[in-house]
C-alpha cells in the first residue's frame, strides 16, 4: 500500500486516563530517547498544572467497531494500552511522540483468541501489542453504581499457550471512575496527546493513529478516577509502572480512529491533523 494509505480505520467509545509518574521512571521506559517536558503551564492543556518532578502516562481502554485493518474486516475488538507521550524521538526537543509501552487486543463475548489475527499483524505493521481479555466484556466499561454514576474496567494478558488457565491470565490494570465537575485537564488535552505519532516497534518509522470526535453522539466527558497499573511478576507491565493512583483526571468519548502505513518519523509528524488537536 502507499505511504500515505489509509491502513487502519474504526469507530469506537474509549476512555483516557493521565497518571502522574516520577520522570526518572518514565525515562527508563523510554530509553534511549529522553522526554520532553509537557507545556504545563498552557492552561488550554493543564488548566490546574502537573505535579513537580513527574511526566504524564497514558492508560487507556476501548471498543472498537468495523474495523478495517489491511485486508482484514473486523466486526468488534477491544483495545487498550499504556504510552507515554512527550517523547523525544527526533532529538530537538520540541517535537512530541508516543512511545507505547505496552498495548493489548481482546475478542468479544468471551471470544478471546479472535485478536489473534489482529495482535499479530498490528506487530508485524509496528506496535507493540499482547492478546488480552478485557471485562466487561461487551462494552468499553461497565456501569458500577448509579448514584452516582460509576464506571469500570479492566485488562489482562493471556498467555497464548494455555488460554483457558486463569492463572496465566496476569492482569495489566483496572480502571474506577466517575463524572467530575471539576476536571484536571481538558478535552483538548487528549486530542493533543492521544494523536502525537506512535514511535514504532522497530524504532525506525512512526504510526500515525488519529482519534477524531466529530460523530453528533460523541458525548465527550471528562471524568475522574483510580487507576491500577500491575507490574512484573504480578502483572503484565514493567515492574516500575506498578502501583494504584487516585485522584486522576480522564476523559471517555465516541470516536472515529483514522491510521496510516508506518511512515519517516519526521514526516509523520508534520502530517499531524491540526484539526485532531483542536
Amino acid at each position: 500500500m502507499p505511504a500515505n494509505q489509509k491502513g487502519l480505520l474504526s469507530d469506537g467509545i474509549s476512555a483516557w486516563f493521565i497518571v502522574p509518574v516520577p520522570k526518572a521512571t518514565v525515562q527508563s521506559l523510554v530509553f534511549p530517547y529522553q522526554l520532553i517536558t509537557p507545556p504545563v503551564s498552557d492552561p488550554s492543556l493543564f488548566p490546574t498544572g502537573f505535579p513537580a518532578g513527574m511526566h504524564p502516562v497514558v492508560v487507556s481502554t476501548g471498543y472498537q467497531n468495523d474495523i478495517r485493518m489491511l485486508n482484514l474486516d473486523i466486526k468488534a475488538l477491544f483495545s487498550g494500552g499504556v504510552a507515554v507521550p512527550y517523547v523525544d524521538y527526533l532529538g530537538d526537543q520540541k517535537t512530541p511522540f508516543n512511545f507505547l509501552v505496552q498495548g493489548y487486543i481482546g475478542g468479544i463475548n468471551g471470544n478471546d483468541l479472535e485478536a489473534v489475527v489482529p495482535t499479530t499483524v498490528g506487530n508485524l505493521e509496528g506496535t507493540t501489542l499482547l492478546v488480552a481479555t478485557f471485562s466487561p466484556n461487551n462494552d468499553a466499561y461497565a456501569l458500577l453504581a448509579s448514584n452516582p454514576a460509576e464506571f469500570g474496567a479492566q485488562v489482562k494478558q493471556i498467555i497464548l499457550n494455555n488460554p483457558l488457565n486463569p492463572s496465566l491470565r496476569p492482569p495489566a490494570f483496572d480502571l474506577d471512575f466517575f463524572n467530575t465537575q471539576s476536571p484536571l485537564y481538558t478535552t483538548r488535552t487528549f486530542r493533543v496527546l492521544i494523536n502525537q505519532p506512535q514511535i514504532s516497534n522497530n524504532r525506525l518509522m512512526c504510526l500515525r493513529n488519529t482519534y477524531y470526535f466529530n460523530d453528533t453522539f460523541a458525548e465527550p466527558t471528562l471524568r475522574e478516577g483510580t487507576v491500577t497499573l500491575y507490574g512484573f511478576p504480578k502483572g503484565s507491565l514493567p515492574s516500575a509502572l506498578g502501583g494504584r493512583f487516585e485522584k486522576l483526571g480522564g476523559f471517555s468519548a465516541s470516536s472515529n480512529l483514522v491510521g496510516h502505513n508506518p511512515e519517516l518519523c519526521a514526516v509523520a509528524a508534520s502530517k499531524v491533523d491540526p484539526v485532531a488537536v483542536q
